[in-house]
């Protein structure tokens, strides 16, 4: 049985986004509230300027809180986890 794959086509069309995003110099670090237990967080999001002039902010991911050598395992060098 094969694991399912957690970097989906989606994820890896974020990442094009926001590799788009950091060449224009369209990136914030901006706190926002988690809807989930209403913590205040740090996110990277991507800031655009739609035709009317205004801003628009787009969470892409939550900043980790702590050392993530501690929470993370690496990726295998040899490919999986």
């Amino acid at each position: 049985m094969s694991k399912p794959d957690t970097i989906c086509r989606a994820h890896a069309k974020n990442l094009d986004t926001l590799k788009l995003a950091f060449s224009r110099d369209e990136v914030a670090l901006v706190e926002c509230n988690r809807i989930s237990d209403n913590t205040i967080v740090a996110m990277l999001c991507v800031v655009h300027m739609d035709q009317d002039g205004e801003y628009n902010i787009i969470p892409f991911a939550e900043m980790i809180n702590g050392n993530p050598y501690d929470m993370y395992l690496p990726p295998n060098p040899n490919g999986g986890f």
